[in-house]
């Protein structure tokens, strides 16, 4: 919604330009100490987000066909009790990637928070050694602003742009299919170096809605025709991996974390912590890895790196909390029965408390306001609490909690500050002016607060009205959303829920009175202030709506819509620094960021640059040929310039892509330029 409503603004800008036009990586690598050289082995890691264990037919379900994992379990190891450290893709991910539980790598929740700079991920060691990298992501959950691209030469995050039915969503996806597609065609173009490829798939997320024939074959279960669809996409990964790397390559599958599917009163993942989004996929085959072996031992996801690491020959950073799983090979035990997790979902997103837990081959303890301990052996579905049975198994858990949590503190409370952007990028703000009063959120984790288990009644009013797949009409799905914020007002995703529903619906003044209630309430985020933004910019009220854009730059300087926002309502009103500053900004954070580049495109106009002007509109249609402003603006220099077949092809590709609705007062005109373009050749 934020960028579209951007384009309109930035397409009526360049139409004011045509009068002008028609009258006139050095980067700083710090060096840091190389483990031991490593077997020149190539390394494939596929993440699969959402995936739970129990619906792949090699973890024993009966209902799905997946042929390829079951292939690659036949062909090495199957951990079958493995257990991620949070319910959450971001964090999940950097315990995978760095062997450190979120504690430690500090990525703690979905938003709000990057890997440091100073990490040192599989991707920084591989690469110091001389490894190809490149990862292929599907969703923006883990766009490179996040962090994850250290390490990595090609990091292609790349996202499909919403449709009108997706405008609200917050993390935009792609398919498997274009995933593995553009993995394979990087793959094919490899020679001679090791490489790393890391391909993450997100389809089995919400919304479960798998492309035919799976949706017909699993209509009753889409969250299982996600899965097949996934398998049969990673079947082409792994062929094309076979084909072009015959041996010498180690293959890894692992999940993020599961999804409850109603278990528990959750719908998703993230809000508990039960198995039923902790237990997770994990399977490795190639050199040094036994082939048909099935590992009963509890393994954690931050045994995955010291393990890949031993197999190659090397060994972990001596920060790595996690244990090499090489030893199981050969049926020693190793040190693992003790698996950490957390979920700050519900108290950073929900307004409620924290939930910790540990988990061993037998006991999952989780630490809540009404704490909970089961007794996995009798009870692997967890339904029953125990813990008034078991003091002693609840004290030394407890222990064990407060010295892995606790870090100068008294391991029952921690203070964690979101973090947004990492030193590096805070330095550049600070050369380009830009750092005034940024403002990241503390928050103070007690384990005290809203119980999520006594919240259960609105999590499945919340399922109701946003599921997709409903069928629930839209009146409605917004007297759910209702319901839900007159039982629980202090939760801000209800807010954003509610309000993204009035915007949808076109009653912007209630969604505006929303989220103003919220700020007084005392919620406060850098969304409500963008999303008050872009209202007072659709009423003409681009001051108030600047103030705004500004005021969510200090929660988050890395929204980039919100930044682009900005940037284009300075322009709009004269302020051409305050504009150029902040495009310069984003594309700080991203180079690739299309938005930016045509922006600095009509700077250059304003400046009576056409030289400069048509490196960045190239530049901008390079990276978004979909984004028909920079087709016009880039149409209009190459006319200047006396190009008049690269201006009539830019004006066909505005016209052709353009909506009717959106530049009614733009189209007629572009015709017209196309029209004097044709009569001037014939």
């Amino acid at each position: 919604m934020m960028r579209r409503c951007m384009r309109g603004r930035v397409a009526r800008l360049c139409l004011s330009s045509v009068v002008v036009l028609s009258s006139c990586k050095s980067t700083d690598r710090r060096e840091t100490e190389s483990p031991d050289r490593l077997r020149r082995l190539n390394v494939v890691v596929v993440t699969i987000d959402t995936l739970r264990p129990d619906h792949v037919q090699c973890y024993g379900y009966r209902h799905v066909e997946t042929p390829t994992l079951d292939s690659l379990a036949q062909r090495g190891v199957l951990f079958d009790q493995a257990v991620a450290q949070t319910p959450l893709t971001p964090p999940s991910h950097a315990s995978i990637f760095t062997g450190q539980y979120p504690t430690a790598h500090h990525v703690r929740n979905t938003g709000g928070f990057i890997l440091p700079s100073s990490s040192r991920p599989l991707a920084k060691i591989l690469q110091e050694q001389g490894w190809d990298t490149a990862a292929f992501i599907g969703s923006a959950v883990l766009k490179r602003i996040f962090g994850f691209n250290l390490g990595f030469a090609v990091y292609d995050d790349q996202m499909p742009k919403p449709g009108p039915s997706d405008e609200f969503r917050e993390d935009p996806e792609r398919r498997a299919g274009v995933v593995v597609d553009r993995a394979i065609k990087w793959l094919n173009a490899q020679s001679g170096k090791p490489f790393f490829l890391w391909v993450h798939l997100y389809d089995p997320h919400l919304p479960y809605n798998p492309p035919s024939p799976f949706q017909e074959q699993y209509k009753d279960h889409p969250y299982d025709g996600e899965i097949a669809y996934t398998d049969q996409q990673l079947g082409h990964l792994i062929d094309a991996v076979r084909k072009k790397a015959t041996q010498g390559t180690i293959i890894a599958v692992l999940s993020d974390h599961g999804e409850s599917l109603g278990e528990h009163g959750e719908y998703t993942h993230g809000v508990f912590l039960y198995d039923s989004t902790l237990r997770i996929v994990f399977l490795m085959s190639g050199p040094g890895i036994p082939a048909g072996m099935r590992i009963k031992q509890q393994v954690r996801s931050i045994d995955f790196l010291p393990t890949l690491l031993e197999l190659m020959g090397g060994k972990a950073p001596d920060q790595v909390q996690g244990t090499s799983l090489v030893p199981t090979f050969s049926g020693k035990g190793v040190a693992t029965s003790v698996s950490y997790s957390e979920t700050l979902y519900p108290k950073m997103n929900m307004g409620w408390a924290e939930l910790r837990s540990i988990r061993t081959g037998q006991w999952k303890y989780v630490r809540a306001p009404k704490p909970e301990l089961y007794d996995l052996t009798r009870d692997p579905g967890e339904t029953t609490n125990v813990i008034h049975q078991h003091p002693a198994e609840t004290e030394r858990f407890e222990s064990l909690l407060k010295g892995i949590i606790s870090s100068g503190g008294d391991g029952t409370t921690e203070k964690v500050e979101t973090k947004l952007v990492d030193e590096q990028t805070v330095e550049e703000l600070k050369s380009l002016g830009y750092l005034s009063g940024f403002a990241p959120r503390m928050y103070e984790l007690t384990g005290q607060g809203v119980d999520p288990k006594n919240r259960t009644h609105i999590l499945k009013l919340l399922a109701e009205a946003e599921n997709p797949t409903a069928k629930a009409s839209d009146p409605r799905r917004l007297n759910l959303l209702h319901q839900a914020l007159a039982e629980d007002p202090d939760n801000p995703s209800l807010y954003y829920q509610l309000g993204g529903r009035y915007e949808k619906a076109g009653r912007y003044k209630d969604a505006m009175n929303l989220y103003r209630t919220a700020l007084a309430r005392g919620i406060q985020s850098g969304r409500l202030h963008s999303r008050i933004a872009d209202l007072l910019l659709r009423e003409g009220r681009k001051e108030e709506a600047i103030s705004e854009y500004e005021k969510a730059a200090q929660f988050n300087p890395s929204d980039l819509d919100s930044q682009a926002n900005l940037a284009t309502a300075y322009l709009e009103k004269g302020r051409v620094a305050d504009a150029e500053r902040v495009f310069k900004w984003i594309l700080t954070v991203d180079p690739d960021y299309a938005v930016a580049q045509n922006g600095l495109g009509l700077i250059a106009i304003e400046r009576r640059d056409p030289a400069a002007a048509r490196g960045y509109f190239e530049r901008a249609v390079q990276l978004d040929p979909e984004m028909v402003e920079a087709q016009l603006n880039l149409g209009l220099i190459y006319k200047m310039s006396g190009d008049r077949a690269r201006a009539r092809s830019c004006f066909e590709a505005f016209l052709a892509k353009a909506s009717r609705a959106q530049y009614a007062r733009v189209i007629p005109k572009v015709r017209q330029e196309l029209t004097s373009l044709q009569e001037e050749v014939q």
